[in-house]
């Protein structure tokens, strides 16, 4: 099936995005929507004192912001900022969500894209609702490794998200002293490995660790839509 950037090559922009580049405020009215082509979004917002909450990331194939684009807010409840380098595809509201409804096959896509992010979320709110710190990490890196990953070898997925100690901690609730000690007893443990570029996941490690076969059925890769 052709993607929603094949299919719009005349009614839609290109954009290259500066790493640090914030496209979208909280609060912000949005004027387009946007489907990622390269890079890496992170989603937050700013608490009460000003820190700030990642509650999630933006890649190749994912659109933002989504509950403006299907009319759920009037306006946008994260900021979204790039954290590298990247390319977006810009298309107004409305020739997009015609686009979605005057085509079968890209309806269902986005339907099954919208379930396999749903799929994700309540994997990360089960992490973020553990009260141990080795928990939550077991379980967020399940949540990147089902989220963001790639099975390069069987049982072995890529997470080509360059997240600092601090963004990791953050987007768990942790500090980053936390967050770095219990990477390195993961990687001890042989689960994982990591370093700037992201992270090796070893999926039966994991699993094993965590002692639940609950997610084993899960199929980590979902659609996207660029």
């Amino acid at each position: 099936m052709e993607s929603i950037s094949e299919l719009l090559p005349t009614q839609s922009t290109r954009r290259s995005v500066k790493k640090r580049s914030i496209l979208i405020y909280q609060g912000e009215v949005p004027r387009q929507a946007y489907i990622v082509l390269s890079g890496v979004f992170k989603a937050y917002r700013l608490g009460n004192f000003g820190e700030e909450q990642i509650v999630g990331f933006r890649t190749k194939g994912d659109m933002f912001p989504e509950t403006w684009i299907f009319g759920k807010t009037s306006s946008a409840l994260y900021y979204y900022e790039a954290l590298e380098d990247s390319e977006v595809l810009t298309v107004e509201k409305p020739v997009l969500l015609d686009l979605i409804e005057s085509t079968p096959d890209l309806k269902q896509h986005v339907f099954d894209y919208v379930i396999n992010s749903y799929t994700g979320l309540l994997m990360q709110i089960t992490s973020l609702e553990q009260s141990r710190a080795a928990e939550k990490l077991l379980l967020m890196m399940y949540y990147l490794m089902f989220r963001y990953g790639k099975e390069t070898s069987p049982g072995v997925y890529n997470v080509n998200l360059r997240l600092t100690h601090t963004t990791l901690g953050s987007l768990m609730g942790l500090t980053r002293e936390t967050t770095t000690m219990e990477l390195g007893r993961l990687k001890r443990h042989k689960i994982i490995t990591y370093d700037s570029k992201g992270f090796v996941i070893y999926r039966r490690e994991l699993e094993r660790r965590l002692g639940d076969e609950s997610f084993s059925s899960i199929r980590l890769q979902g659609p996207t839509l660029a």
